[in-house]
């Protein structure tokens, strides 16, 4: 399923309604009154609502002739509202009059015009105005450095903030060393979930660096601190210690120590299960996560129960996207299938691309998804007249939608291939094989493309045209000694069918020396 990307986490929120701005002067009452019904049009994510207040607000700060800051105010939440609807260009608007008028009112330098300052950067960020950005937050940094030091803790958004930028910019080193100062600045400050927070975006970067033992010993640090007696008290607790054992099962994962992986997982889905005031998004991230373990084990029975809490936990959730009950229900339908479980799979697979019809339409890209799911099921059962509409129908969809030489047209048509292949159909499986070669060359010596070959190759054989199968095996074979070494089990299989095409051409002795290659990598991987 969908590969959820990992990003560093905000460690404090530079809030955009920013405090200190109370109704002090003769007439604010009606501004205030309007402020309070937008904030709740705006919570309540009625933003057309909202900004007609807002709006409303600022014509009665400038008729009833308030203090400037009042105006600051409803300008500043007036942009998180323009924001929150990804309405960016006007959120850049209407935060820097606010910065502008506050600039007036306070001193550059002081401290309470950093939450402004980090707001717009943030904003900017979220523009790709990287540089800007940077501008703003180095500019807050130097406001707090200059009145109380480099160790004040309120340095540490605006260095997180910093780091993300580095991120951005895949300035790696430089994300690392801000991060380590916002470790040493919560430790400081003994504050356990800012430091959990800061340690786990920590690891994560040294992670992009290829610094996988010091980020598997810090995360490691972060699951102990998490479960020590004076660790997280907050009502973040539960969140931060799950992301810290999800963290350091994903380093066992990586590793193909799965087993390891399996009790941190239980372990965190545990910790959230206990704390009512969990999000439902993270009890389902968890509980994904440690599905794919124990597909990852051949525990398809303990997917399947993963999975079905995650699709009852989605179920709970008001206003729950169509999307995402579909993907819930389409983890559960695999785990389903390798159980050949397949009534229920396909009940549930036919319920999620009704969802997604109902939400993208006949033709979205999601759509062509869960056709390809559904016509697994068929084929499986060798249901091939069924499993058939489905995938000319997404083929169509990602033709359309995509382009014709997209990856994903490629992917459907090797599995038309396979499908028309089964049916001993062999001349509409070559054509949907030759395509996906086609569509693959587009991107010369990838493992795609090695793939496509060898399917090919293998058609061209069974169907003795050897003098167009050699070429194919040839070149699939170089491209997967390139991308993955001479030793990789990829490379054996080719070497075997290539075997099998020398034999047919009585060439015996050649066939001989690719076996016996072939067999050396296979009991090298059985070995380790």
């Amino acid at each position: 399923m969908r590969r959820r990307k990992i990003a560093i986490a905000v460690l404090s929120a530079i809030a955009l309604l920013a405090a200190g701005y109370l109704p002090a002067q003769a007439g604010a009452a009606d501004w205030e009154k309007l402020l309070n019904k937008a904030q709740e049009a705006a919570r309540g994510k009625e933003y057309d609502e909202a900004t007609k207040l807002y709006n409303e607000a600022a014509a009665e700060c400038q008729n009833s002739k308030l203090e400037d800051k009042y105006l600051a105010k409803t300008y500043n939440d007036l942009a998180l509202v323009y924001e929150a609807q990804g309405k960016l260009a006007e959120a850049e608007t209407y935060l820097t009059r606010a910065l502008t008028i506050k600039e007036k009112l306070v001193d550059k330098e002081d401290v309470s015009f950093t939450s402004s300052l980090g707001n717009l950067a943030a904003l900017y960020r979220r523009e790709g105005k990287f540089d800007l950005a940077q501008t703003q937050y180095q500019r807050a940094i130097s406001i707090i450095e200059k009145k109380s030091g480099a160790s004040d803790p309120r340095l540490a958004p605006f260095l997180t903030g910093i780091a993300t930028l580095f991120t951005d910019k895949a300035k790696f080193a430089e994300a690392e060393t801000a991060l380590k100062r916002v470790v040493d600045l919560m430790k400081q400050a003994n504050n356990k979930d800012g430091q959990t927070v800061a340690m786990n975006n920590l690891a994560v970067t040294l992670r992009k660096q290829g610094k996988t033992a010091e980020a598997e010993t810090i995360y490691k640090q972060v699951a102990e601190l998490a479960a020590s007696d004076n660790g997280l008290n907050s009502e973040n607790a539960a969140h931060n210690k799950s992301a810290a054992l999800n963290n350091l099962a994903r380093t066992y994962r990586e590793k193909g120590q799965f087993d390891k992986a399996a009790p941190l997982l239980k372990q965190a889905v545990s910790v959230l299960l206990k704390d009512s005031s969990s999000k439902p998004a993270d009890v389902i991230i968890a509980l994904d996560n440690l599905a794919m373990v124990d597909k990852e084990l051949g525990n398809y029975l303990g997917a399947e129960e993963q999975y079905r809490e995650a699709l009852a936990v989605a179920k709970t959730v008001s206003g729950v996207k169509p999307q995402g009950l579909a993907e819930r229900m389409q983890n559960l339908a695999l785990a389903l299938m390798a159980q050949e479980k397949f009534e229920e799979a396909e009940k549930l697979l036919k319920e999620s691309l009704a969802l997604y019809e109902k939400s993208e339409g006949p033709n979205g890209p999601d759509v062509a998804t869960a056709l390809t799911y559904l016509e697994e099921v068929y084929r499986e059962q060798e249901k091939f007249e069924q499993g058939e509409p489905l995938l000319l129908r997404a083929l169509a969809i990602r033709k359309t939608s995509l382009g014709k030489d997209n990856p994903a047209v490629a992917t459907t048509s090797t599995d038309l291939a396979l499908l028309y292949k089964q049916q001993g159909k062999a001349e509409k499986s070559l054509a949907y094989f030759q395509d996906a070669v086609r569509i693959r060359e587009t991107a010369p010596d990838s493992a795609d493309l090695a793939t496509a070959l060898n399917n090919l190759a293998r058609v061209y054989r069974d169907q003795k045209r050897y003098a167009e199968a050699e070429p194919l095996y040839k070149k699939a074979l170089a491209i997967r000694e390139k991308t993955f070494g001479p030793d990789d089990e990829s490379v054996a299989a080719v070497l075997r069918n290539y075997a099998i095409l020398l034999r047919a051409l009585n060439r015996a002795d050649e066939a001989k020396l690719l076996d016996l290659r072939a067999r050396k990598i296979e009991n090298a991987k059985s070995a380790s």
